[in-house]
């Protein structure tokens, strides 16, 4: 037994650490791409409206967003877990160690996801090179005039600010919609597989549309804040939920015991289950299902000796389908013999 437990520790670290390496192996590069990397410079219309918007502060800035979307994972897989021992009742003690390592599981899953959607993010921004709409207030390009009206490849930034200068031409897709509505369908279809609420039929809905709210809330504030074209947003709300429902049910449906019967159809008899035991026993005690199951039918009553369908008039009983088709049809016990009464020809 001590061997098999030394083998199954020596399994799990050299998959953590392996999963660690090649987690890095594509962190890194992604990062070096967001911070350092150069985006395809592209021209444009000297006379463009959709680039000429005002340079704005963002509202929602990418540190923020970061930190955010660090918390959050964590915030939502917490709540759902207390939420589940609350309304079911438990008594038992909540933080386990396997409690804590479902919760890693979840985030170092949650994880793999974010490095992936902003991996693709980044390779489709620097490729494309496409102006953001405060292209002009922000890079003040120098170009000949006398090329207007036509498409300008030639030109000179002459603001101050390099940082910004770079960052006004990733412009599609957007990295702050993508991340948002990651996370937002990443989690709902997590809220949907994991709570199981049963004193709330408003709970998970809210907690759902609450998600999908917030993240298409980024979007637009992007959009008012100069920051990107409509086109944009919607870009990166496409690729938010493909990665977010691929990881899912690609990755974390494989790994974590997320729910024991995902069958969607099963719920309601799962639901029904934990009302039942609800009721009986409020410290989450063991349930015989039995106790409730529908009354069994009573064995059928032993045919009497004397009762003979086939002869009516054998020992001076009355056979049952003569019993029944009496006029009024009435109930008695079969074992007890009747004795038919004859009238002669005199009437006695």
């Amino acid at each position: 037994m001590s061997q098999f437990i030394v083998l199954f520790r020596r399994h799990v670290t050299i998959q953590s650490v392996l999963d660690t390496v090649l987690w890095l192996a594509v962190a890194i590069p992604v990062l070096i791409l967001f911070l350092y990397g150069t985006p395809h410079e592209r021209g444009f219309l000297c006379d463009d409206p959709s680039l000429s918007f005002p340079y704005k502060t963002p509202t929602l800035s990418t540190s923020s967003l970061l930190i955010v979307s660090a918390i959050v994972p964590l915030l939502v897989v917490f709540f759902i877990e207390v939420v589940n021992c609350i309304d079911k009742k438990c008594r038992s003690q909540f933080f386990t160690s396997g409690m804590v390592l479902y919760i890693v599981n979840m985030y170092a899953i949650f994880l793999v996801g974010f490095i992936i959607q902003q991996g693709v993010v980044e390779v489709i921004k620097s490729r494309m090179g496409v102006l953001r709409p405060n292209f002009f207030d922000v890079c003040k390009p120098h170009f000949n005039v006398s090329l207007c009206p036509g498409y300008i490849t030639k030109y000179t930034c002459t603001g101050s600010d390099l940082m910004e200068i770079r960052d006004s031409r990733l412009s599609f897709p957007s990295g702050h919609s993508s991340l948002a509505m990651y996370i937002a369908v990443f989690f709902c279809v997590y809220i949907d597989d994991r709570l199981q609420i049963i004193n709330s039929n408003i709970l998970k809905p809210f907690l759902q549309s609450g998600l999908v709210f917030i993240a298409v809330l980024c979007g637009v504030d992007r959009i008012m804040d100069n920051k990107h074209h409509p086109s944009d947003v919607v870009a990166g709300f496409v690729l938010g939920v493909v990665v977010g429902l691929a990881v899912y049910y690609k990755i974390a449906r494989n790994v974590l015991p997320v729910n024991e019967t995902p069958d969607k159809s099963d719920k309601h008899v799962i639901r029904a289950r934990e009302a039942r035991e609800s009721r009986v026993s409020r410290d989450c005690y063991t349930y015989d299902e039995s106790q409730e199951m529908e009354p069994q039918s009573p064995l059928p009553l032993l045919q009497h000796e004397n009762l003979d369908d086939t002869n009516p008039e054998k020992n001076g009983t009355v056979s049952t389908q003569m019993f029944l088709d009496t006029p009024f049809k009435a109930r008695r016990h079969f074992s007890t013999p009747i004795t038919p009464t004859f009238k002669s020809e005199d009437g006695i």
